[in-house]
């Protein structure tokens, strides 16, 4: 499996989670702290903080985040 598509299966479970807590009545912000919260609980404190140093990477985090920016950015030029 390629980089990418490791982050769409992510990025589209994430987007289940949220679609779903939405329809239950939450809150669109209430649902990202939610799993948020959540996720900061089921993930090892280990994990987290290898997590936590690399997100400080700014080369990390553009390539990470890239498809989702370039996403963002078409949504609102429409």
């Amino acid at each position: 499996m390629s980089l990418e598509d490791g982050f769409n299966i992510v990025d589209r479970a994430l987007d289940l989670a949220l679609i779903d807590l939405e329809k239950r009545g939450m809150p669109r912000d209430e649902a990202y702290i939610a799993l948020f919260i959540r996720l900061n609980c089921v993930i090892p404190e280990g994990v987290m903080e290898v997590a936590r140093l690399l997100a400080e990477d700014e080369e990390i985090n553009l390539a990470i985040n890239s498809s989702k920016l370039e996403d963002s950015i078409a949504e609102n030029a429409v």
